[in-house]
Formats: structure tokens, sequence, C-alpha cells
């Protein structure tokens, strides 16, 4: 395959590899699903700015312009989700700076992303469209899905599918086809089509006066969110709340059925490249609390050994949990669980405090075959807490006895002496470059997630045979993490796979 002549209206056009281009045996990013069409692009134009190409053509495709999905969406989207596939100089840059790291993995035969994401529509949709025949020649680059209220349908929302348009004629021509074995319509927007379940909707959704890009929650949330996005999914919970209402009234669904449970507030989640890493961040707004890691730092997972394969920490999940728990208990849901606890001589939700704690870690470390498995809590009553701990354990046969020890305001259990002493020493876990790199702002965190992925890519790779042979194609990677602290609003977290 050669590449195509560039045509300036259609600049993403420009991202196929030539056959002698070294950057078709690229690999896909350690996350996400498998694309050689988004992980090329970004290689592509790497090799375009080492070769010099300056110039109009070069300006275009760097720019990573153009309208959005969210210019044609109405302002009424209740949630959508996006992907561009010409994103911005920067974020093909880095997507290159990723592919160098992974040359071994093969992704040919997995298919264009754009061909994975669509296909199982039209399986859905019952249509006898040919995704290589009658959708490639006139897809682009940039594609959403998102849902809309629909007063007219049963579930009182209707699907949007909105599509990035190289050729309007050809797809034009491929959707009226699909018409006559399928009951949809569509309608043009800009450089979009909108497709969606009637004909009627799909015209008054292109006409909207208001876009999503101009609803004020959006755009708020979304620059809040910052930094440029390969992909973006955004949802109103309290306009789905009114849609769950409706439907439940519509169907003589009593009002106090969901008791106190409420959708509410907003929620943002974006995905992009660093040199060395692949980034997700999300953020809630005006989302509840219940059931959430509280607003104070978490300590413990910053003093774990530094050969810990893997961790969780939080604050506050004591609170959290008592909180859970008598939501459940007004509901009813734990009716024929109480009487089980009372039997082992716990007093719950209180003992859940006590053993959960204000500030809890768990870890694993050693081999994967035989991992050692620890943790360790802030709590007020450390023995009695232990108590309660052990008699649930007990209950539960999970094998040889638990090992505990005790400071004045901790405890630990692990699985043998040597790992609750490691748990109980201050080690230098959150010194590493490897945690540095991969948790965010750990200092301000109140949920933690770490995993040496390092190490244990390299165990696997020791172990040999194909899972071995798979594993040593992914070696660049270094670490997992996950880090979620409080804002203003809601809540913000930040996951990261990083490479080595």
């Amino acid at each position: 395959m050669t590449l195509p002549p560039y045509d300036p209206a259609h600049p993403g056009a420009y991202g196929a590899p030539s056959p002698g281009d070294p950057s078709r045996d690229g690999a896909q990013a350690p996350a996400g699903p498998r694309s050689r069409r988004r992980l090329v692009v970004a290689a592509v134009v790497g090799g375009v700015v080492v070769l010099g190409g300056a110039g109009y053509a070069t300006a275009s495709y760097l720019s990573g312009g153009g309208t959005q999905p969210e210019e044609v969406l109405p302002g009424d989207v209740l949630g959508f989700v996006k992907v561009d596939l010409d994103p911005s100089a920067g974020q093909k840059v880095a997507l290159g700076s990723l592919l160098e790291k992974f040359s071994d993995v093969d992704t040919e035969g997995d298919g264009d992303i754009r061909d994975q994401l669509l296909q199982p529509l039209l399986e859905l949709s019952g249509n006898e469209l040919d995704y290589a025949a009658d959708v490639e020649p006139w897809l682009g680059d940039r594609m959403a899905v998102a849902a809309v209220p629909a007063d007219d349908s049963a579930a009182g929302v209707a699907p949007v599918v909105a599509l990035a348009v190289t050729d309007e004629g050809q797809m034009t021509d491929a959707l009226t086809r699909a018409q006559e074995g399928a009951d949809f319509g569509f309608a043009v927007r800009d450089d979009f089509v909108l497709i969606t379940d009637t004909q009627e909707r799909a015209d008054d959704i292109a006409a909207a006066e208001q876009t999503l890009a101009d609803d004020a929650d959006f755009a708020g949330d979304r620059e809040a969110l910052g930094g440029d996005q390969v992909a973006l999914a955004w949802a109103d919970l309290s306009a789905a709340q009114g849609i769950v209402e409706s439907q439940a009234a519509g169907q003589g669904v009593p009002e106090d059925v969901f008791g106190d449970a409420q959708l509410a507030g907003r929620v943002i989640l974006g995905v992009h490249a660093q040199d060395d890493a692949l980034e997700m961040v999300g953020m809630d707004f005006g989302v509840s609390d219940v059931g959430t890691p509280s607003g104070e730092p978490t300590r413990l997972v910053q003093d774990l050994p530094e050969d810990t394969l893997a961790a969780l920490s939080a604050s506050g999940v004591g609170d959290s949990a008592v909180a859970a728990w008598d939501q459940l208990e007004q509901s009813g849901a734990l009716a024929e669980v109480e009487q089980p606890f009372a039997e082992l001589g716990l007093s719950l939700p209180d003992d859940l405090r006590a053993m959960l704690g204000s500030d809890l870690v768990v870890a694993v470390f050693g081999d994967l075959e035989s991992p050692a498995l620890g943790a360790r809590v802030v709590t007020e009553d450390p023995e009695a807490a232990a108590q309660s701990v052990d008699a649930l354990l007990g209950s539960l046969e999970v094998g040889a006895a638990p090992v505990y020890s005790f400071g004045e305001r901790d405890y630990v259990v692990a699985t043998d002496a040597e790992t609750a002493d490691a748990l109980g020493a201050d080690g230098g876990l959150g010194d590493t470059e490897a945690f540095r790199a991969a948790v965010a702002d750990p200092g301000d965190a109140s949920a933690i997630v770490f995993v040496d992925l390092a190490a244990v890519l390299d165990q696997v790779v020791a172990q040999g045979g194909e899972a071995g042979e798979e594993a040593a194609k992914y070696s660049a990677v270094e670490a997992l993490g996950m880090s979620v602290a409080g804002t203003d609003e809601g809540s913000r977290f930040v996951l990261r796979i990083t490479t080595r």
C-alpha cells in the first residue's frame, strides 16, 4: 500500500504507511484496544518530521485541528464517548515515542481501530453493510457514540453515532442502501454524519441550535480535565436521573423504591499519551461520596518495602464501609447476613470501622506462584480490631493461621512472620523511581494503587513457554499506578502505565 495523494481537506487520510515504512511493525501502547491505525499514525508523523517535511502538508497533518464530535452533537446529550485518531501534534509524537519501545509487538491482522469499533455496531444493527467495502472508503478519523433524551422511546433515551466523513457522496450512497434493510435515520452536520434510530430524530439533532460544545457544564468539565485527549468520555448523571424517574413512574414503580439512591453530578474521563507513559485521568463533579475514600491522604503505601509487587492503600475506609453498611441496612439487603456475623462475635457496623481503620494498605510480595500477602491498618484499638479480623478469617477457613503484630496505633496481619515484619518496618517504596513515575501526587492522594509490572513480567518471562514469549514483547513496561484525590467539587483519579 502506498501513501495516497495528500488532500488538504482531509489530512487524516495521510496516515497510512508505505510498504517500506518501518512503523508498519510498530507496537501498540500497553493499554487500550489493539490499534495499528492509531499508533502507526504517530510513527508516520514522527518520520515526516525527521525527514524535514516542512510546508503546508506537514503543518496541516500535525495540527490535529478540525471539527470534533461534541461540535455536532446536540446540547442535551446525557453522555458520550469519543475517539480521536487525528489528535494534536504533541499526542502523535508521544505515541510515536511509546511505539519505539514495543517494536516486537506484532499488530498485523488486528485491523483498523475504526473497524474494531464499528464492526460490532454493524453486526448488531442487522444491516448488510460491509465495513471494508461500504464504510471504510468514506470514514474519517473521529467518531463518537452518545445518548440523548427521547420521550417517544420505550427506554427514554436514543443512541446517536457521530462519524467523521471524508466523502459525503460515498457515505450517502452506502447508508441509503443500508436503510433498505434496517430502520434508522442519518443526517449530515459539518464534516460528520449523525446516525440514530429515526430519520426525524436525525434531522432534529443535525439542526439543533446548541451543541454539546456549547453546554457550560461540559465545557467547564473539559477545561478542568485539561490536556490533549485521544479518547474522552463524559456523562451528566443528574440528567440521567430524570430519565430514570420518568421511566419508573411510567411503569408504575413506587417513587421510594430506590430509597435515597440518586444519580447526581457529572463525570469525565480522558486518555492521552506521554513520552514514557499512557495516562487516564478522570474527574467527578457533585457525585455522591458514599463508599469513596476520605479526603485525608493515605501514608502507609510509601513505607512499604522497595520490592513490593503490588499494593492498595486508602484512607477513611472504615468510615466509608460504615456509611455503605447503613445504606444497605436501610434497604433491607442485609437481613440475611447480620445473624451469621453476630454469631462470630462481631458487632457491625462498628467493628468494620475498627478493622478497616483510618488508613490501611494491602500488599503482595515475592513469587507469583506462591505470593506472600499482608495488610497494615491504622486504628484506635489495634488488638481489638485484630481479634475481629481473626474471627472473620477463621470462619472463612483461608488456610494457615495468619501472623499478627501490633504498634501503638496500628496492627499488621500477614501470611507469615517475615512479611509481617516487612509491613511493620519503614521501607522506601515511595522513594523509588518507578513509584514516583507511576503514582501522581502521592502526598495528596486518599487512595493509591501500585503494581510493579516490570517485576511481574520478568517473572513470567523467566518461567518460559508461550506466556513468557508474549510477556517478553512488553518488557519495556515498568509500572502501573493510580491515585485518587479530593477536589473542591468531587474527586480526581489518575491512572498511569509507565515504561522503562
